[in-house]
């Protein structure tokens, strides 16, 4: 009798891999697989049938998930080591893939191109074949995923879902928004995003759409520059990540950290930032309280001219939310919108952002 896999087992795996394969992605991990095997799944990434790509995440799974499995027999009635992979796939894979907007075939590749009985072995090809250099190129990983224990698989699995990430990151990605966006529905949103690893991305995107807010809310009159994450001050000469300016001048430094501060990153900051400019006004906005010295340290300056303060970021955003008003709260979700969907900003930031959407407005996610 074929084997079979239970869809919230095989949902479960991938719920613990893709957020680590997301973290390769965004830290530029080095890859950790033979050349062949590299070459070969950068074929299935180039072949425009999706569909050998994608039906080898369902092989990936019943590896790891039931060795006695022949993962090169996808279908039930190849015999006793055989599994559905139409129903791993449907079950699982498809709906997983799409929550976080990867893309993917509409259906199951084993009702597209690999309908008819395909076997995952040399002479195993479909009957209408549509890329016979993708399909060899998944004879190929199938037959070395085959030969690995559940742990090297799962680290194949990993490289795999890591190239379905940079695949998102070609696509189009469609911004959800609360047509009226109220306060509590605003702070389940940020609450909900500062959880999310981004590598500062989103407090950043937070912050700065928050002084476009109040500059635009209340016509001040402010320039707000935002030079983006992994910018070095230094080389680009700005004096924070965000620099507000008013008929010229720079008014307000910003930096935006979830690191600890210290008191000598304060020190340094001062010295490389605030004295050299002149500035009057510099704000640390963060997500983790800062040490003791780090405060005192920034009292000491306050006598020679110079004010350094620290706010803690999700309060911060959520009073002044609170006191805009209706209209400019929906501002503040548009001006988010529009900074989600700049260039350079990575998609898993932009999933991220539909689905704490989804948890502020209460949206199951599939399968609950």
């Amino acid at each position: 009798m074929a084997h079979q896999i239970k869809p919230k087992d095989a949902t479960a795996l991938l719920s613990e891999v893709f957020p680590l394969a997301e973290d390769d992605n965004r830290d530029g991990v080095a890859l950790s697989q033979p050349k062949a095997v590299i070459t070969a799944t950068e074929r299935l990434f180039s072949s425009r049938t999706q569909a050998y790509r994608q039906a080898l995440v369902g092989c990936a799974v019943a590896r790891i998930l039931d060795q006695a499995i022949d993962i090169r027999l996808p279908a039930t009635e190849d015999g006793d080591a055989s599994f559905s992979g139409r129903s791993l796939d449907e079950g699982a894979v498809i709906p997983f893939l799409r929550d976080r907007a990867v893309p993917i075939t509409a259906s199951s590749p084993y009702l597209s191109s690999l309908r008819g009985g395909a076997k995952f072995i040399k002479g195993g090809e479909p009957r209408i074949q549509g890329d016979k250099g993708g399909f060899d190129a998944l004879v190929a990983v199938v037959g070395y995923l085959r030969k690995l224990d559940a742990d090297a698989a799962k680290t194949y699995l990993r490289y795999l879902l890591r190239c379905f990430i940079q695949l998102r990151e070609t696509g189009n990605i469609t911004l959800k928004k609360i047509a009226k966006p109220n306060l509590e529905q605003l702070r389940s949103l940020v609450d909900g995003l500062l959880t999310v690893r981004s590598g500062g991305r989103i407090p950043a995107l937070l912050a700065t759409a928050l002084f476009q807010t109040i500059n635009e809310c209340h016509a001040l009159g402010w320039v707000v520059d935002f030079q983006g994450i992994n910018v070095a001050d230094k080389s680009s000469g700005a004096v924070g990540d965000i620099t507000i300016s008013k008929d010229g001048p720079v008014i307000l430094g910003v930096e935006v950290t979830e690191r600890p501060i210290s008191q000598a990153r304060v020190a340094l900051t001062f010295n490389e930032k605030v004295s050299p400019s002149g500035l009057t006004d510099y704000l640390f906005i963060t997500t983790a309280k800062p040490e003791d010295d780090a405060l005192a340290a920034a009292r000491s300056y306050t006598g020679v001219g110079h004010e350094m303060n620290f706010v803690p970021l999700a309060p911060w955003l959520i009073h002044n939310l609170a006191t805009v008003g209706p209209k400019c709260r929906a501002l503040f979700q548009a001006k988010m919108i529009d900074l989600l969907g700049s260039q350079g900003v990575p998609a898993e930031v932009r999933v991220a952002w539909n689905d704490k959407m989804d948890e502020a407005i209460g949206v199951p996610k599939s399968g609950n």
